[in-house]
């Protein structure tokens, strides 16, 4: 297509989805460009299947004027997170609303990557309109690349963005699962520009996923909120210092928990301190939080909150998928 702007596509598109802008004014106004240009790439779009254009119930005179949005039919995406001994999946449209879910068992001594490319072709076949792929993995990763899994050694050093897309041609994005969280939930309550920590403590070790003032800090090995490896006292990491815990936080774990959130308060100052709510109760934050402040002066200290992170993982992972499907170039014309 002549003249088409592979970068204003995206831009509109994310406008269009993620900001809820519907008109040319408001469009051209935060993407910095015309009116003619702007409806250009929107008449692209339409052809695609991708937006539809609707007329305005509010009108100044004259003819009604034009809104866009995303259309929910355009496609479906695909959500997996693997666990040690299960994946969970959510299948969901093009706006990001849930369409199905589930969790299929791993079997033991089964490698997650061949139990993974199993079910994503059942779930496939039973869905063709499926075009794009997120996956949620307890690991770091660097561009699709798992390279530190100490719990899931049939990842480590698997290139699984390769595998995937060399086995299904479809573009695929793979995340920290912490990373995913913090997302989910910056999206979910619209805590733009705010930093924020989602701590976990998990079932295999913590994590953590950071977002400054609003952007995903990966850090420069992309091993940012590894935090069972943070030293703590007597010689133990904050990893060592939780293992023993029970269902109960005891006062051991909730010191180590208040000497980790005093560490983020004094290094990243964050508005916001998010835990996973089947983790911790409301009487623990209230403990946490008298704890810290014997370490740091309590106006520093970030407000401690509970959300469900298994939710917010799987809106993360929807949102990255989202954003990985406004990135791909219309078909048969390329980048």
């Amino acid at each position: 297509m002549a003249g088409m702007n592979t970068d204003l596509l995206t831009q509109l598109r994310q406008a269009l989805l993620f900001e809820r802008l519907q008109t040319i004014p408001e469009l051209s106004r935060t993407l910095s460009t015309s009116f003619p240009t702007v409806k250009k790439h929107l008449d692209i779009l339409i052809e695609n299947g991708e937006v539809a254009e609707e007329d305005s119930d509010v009108s100044s005179g004259g003819r009604p004027a034009k809104r866009y949005r995303s259309r929910a039919d355009h496609t479906h995406g695909l959500a997996l997170y693997l666990e040690l001994d299960a994946i969970g999946y959510r299948i969901f449209d093009a706006v990001g609303t849930l369409l199905t879910n589930g969790t299929e068992s791993v079997p033991r001594q089964q490698p997650h990557v061949q139990a993974l490319v199993r079910l994503i072709h059942r779930l496939l076949a039973q869905d063709p309109r499926i075009t794009f792929l997120s996956i949620g993995v307890a690991a770091s990763v660097e561009n699709g690349q798992v390279f530190f899994a100490p719990d899931y050694p049939s990842l480590q050093q698997v290139d699984l963005k390769q595998t995937l897309e060399s086995e299904f041609h479809l573009p695929v994005v793979v995340e920290n699962d912490m990373n995913a969280a913090v997302v989910g939930f910056h999206e979910a309550y619209q805590q733009r520009q705010q930093s924020l920590i989602y701590l976990y403590l998990g079932k295999n070790g913590p994590g953590s996923g950071i977002l400054i003032n609003g952007q995903l800090v990966r850090g420069s090995s992309h091993f940012a909120g590894e935090i069972s490896l943070v030293p703590q006292y007597d010689k133990a990491t904050f990893g060592q210092r939780i293992a023993e815990r029970s269902d109960v936080l005891n006062a051991d774990t909730i010191d180590a928990i208040s000497r980790l959130t005093t560490t983020f308060a004094a290094t990243l100052n964050p508005h916001l301190l998010i835990f996973n709510s089947a983790e911790v109760t409301a009487s623990d934050l209230e403990q946490i939080r008298t704890t810290t402040a014997r370490y740091i002066p309590e106006t520093h200290i970030p407000r401690l909150v509970r959300s469900n992170w298994e939710t917010d993982y799987l809106n993360g992972l929807t949102r990255l998928g989202l954003q990985l499907q406004t990135e791909q170039p219309i078909k048969g014309t390329s980048t």
